[in-house]
């Protein structure tokens, strides 16, 4: 009955967690306990479930990783040896998966969101190579490359989903950049199953776990499968092509990041074996692309509400670039455009909750925390703390000449040694793809636009960004003068206009 008594927070927390959390906060302060109770939300040991928020309690949840770890990314859903086992003996009986549909779980979309200790330091370390400075700045022709595709596309007066097109910009980026110019297609396709199982991993329905067409635990079944053997077709298909080469005398590696992980080796010899290649191929691919499409969109929203900021950024763009793509260089002399982003991914943070289980009975800010308690750290709430950042709730980009806040008072990418470890790749092509938008393109929201935000481990616009193309060379107030404010959610999470 206790569980029973759970289920409306955990339904309200899984619905709106930005908002339920907020109003955790007001009354109970910065921890507060959702269920109290076997109460598992993400991961497959969790007992209770608390929210919390703070740089103090930041600080100490982000470097003590032996008491606060991390979980697979699909949470409850994924499976354990032993309930493999179990599967196999039940032999598929109706309503239940067998083992053959449990264990793609076992390997996508895991990669260092499933790893602690040792294990994750020595596979971050093989990781690693992939995410140089120098690797990632080799990446930005490409970027170049695929924004002028994509705004080739775009013409004068016409509507187009901006949010849409943020994913396809970055899901080709991902590709290009991840499997090489071999992947083409496939690659799209599969960030698109990506997308569609991580949606379908949040549907309420998926409690029930049953492995009854069309139920979502059933289809979600069916995607993990799909891109469990995709990946796995990949993977074996660059593996084969580099050997062959290396026949040929040609031993140099790839530029794209699968190669190179192909090729990590740890210092005693050992390398990444396929099961660890496929998690860290779907965590790199899927996450990567997803939180760089919201931190886009949300930001060329955020400018079609705060004109003067779009034409004061629009001004510094055409100064310096004269129209062209930013060089590597170039950017560094953009600080108005570094100020910008830097403050959209504070108002709305692409990833705006980091979750951890406790690994020990703990004490956090004077609150116990058995072991198998998970916390959900907000990062949205920190961003929006008035002690850290005056009128938290507006997009004031020009704040940043003056803050300097710690790495746990602004945590977009997380902080410590489990930092995102693509965050400097997605900043770089971030600014690349605005800088080069906002020289020949302006966005104008529709006058009946209505907004409201989604919340699937991504903070994402729910039904996309309608908009309307306008060349560069109108400015940005005119259009926007005089229209009907926005309506939406959003609206509870950013100050915009009357």
């Amino acid at each position: 009955m206790r569980w029973i008594g759970a289920l409306p927070r955990l339904y309200g927390f899984g619905r709106d967690p930005i908002g339920t959390a907020g109003r955790l906060f007001e009354r109970y302060g910065p921890i507060a306990s959702i269920v109290t109770g076997p109460g598992r939300i993400m991961s497959p040991g969790g007992r209770f479930v608390v929210v919390a928020k703070g740089p103090a309690i930041n600080r100490e949840i982000l470097t003590d990783h032996n008491r606060y770890g991390v979980y697979a990314l699909p949470g409850i859903f994924y499976p354990e040896d032993d309930v493999i086992e179990r599967a196999r003996e039940n032999g598929g009986r109706r309503g239940r998966p067998t083992a053959e549909r449990l264990i793609p779980i076992q390997r996508s979309l895991t990669g260092l969101f499933h790893v602690n200790g040792d294990e994750h330091r020595r596979q971050r370390r093989l990781i690693q190579p992939a995410f140089h400075k120098t690797r990632i700045e080799a990446y930005r022709d490409d970027m170049v490359a695929l924004t002028t595709r994509l705004l080739e596309q775009w013409r004068e007066g016409e509507q187009r989903d901006v949010y849409e097109d943020m994913t396809t910009l970055t899901l080709r980026i991902a590709t290009k950049t991840l499997f090489g110019a071999d992947a083409g297609e496939r690659g799209v396709v599969l960030a698109h199953m990506m997308q569609e199982w991580l949606v379908t991993m949040f549907s309420p329905a998926m409690m029930l776990r049953l492995d009854l067409k069309p139920l979502p635990y059933s289809r979600w079944l069916d995607l993990t499968r799909r891109i469990d053997d995709e990946t796995v077709a990949i993977l074996r298909e660059k593996r084969a092509r580099i050997a062959k080469a290396a026949e040929h005398g040609d031993d140099a590696v790839a530029a794209d990041m699968l190669s190179m992980l192909l090729a990590a080796r740890d210092e005693d010899g050992s390398a990444l074996d396929e099961d660890e290649l496929i998690g860290h191929v779907g965590a790199i691919f899927g996450a990567g692309h997803e939180t760089s499409t919201n931190a886009l969109a949300w930001t060329l929203f955020l400018l079609t509400e705060h004109p003067e900021v779009a034409n004061e950024l629009v001004s510094e763009l055409t100064t310096v670039l004269h129209g062209d793509a930013p060089s590597v260089e170039q950017l560094g002399k953009l600080p108005f455009l570094d100020a910008v982003v830097k403050e959209s991914m504070r108002v709305i943070p692409p990833v705006p909750f980091r979750p951890r289980v406790v690994a020990e009975d703990s004490e956090l800010a004077g609150h116990f925390l058995p072991k198998g308690t998970e916390v959900f750290l907000s990062i949205f709430h920190v961003h929006h703390d008035p002690a850290i950042f005056e009128h938290p709730d507006r997009f004031l980009p020009s704040r940043w000449a003056n803050v300097k806040p710690s790495a746990y008072e602004y945590v977009p990418f997380s902080a410590g040694s489990r930092m995102c470890i693509g965050a400097a790749f997605a900043m770089m092509e971030i600014k690349i793809a605005l800088a080069m938008l906002l020289q020949r393109f302006r966005v104008e929201r529709l006058p009946s636009a209505r907004v409201d935000r989604r919340v699937a481990i991504t903070l994402a616009p729910k039904n996309g960004l309608p908009m309307i193309i306008r060349r560069a060379d109108g400015g940005w107030a005119a259009a926007q003068r005089g229209m009907a404010p926005v309506r939406g959610n959003v609206r509870e999470i950013v100050e915009l206009r009357s």
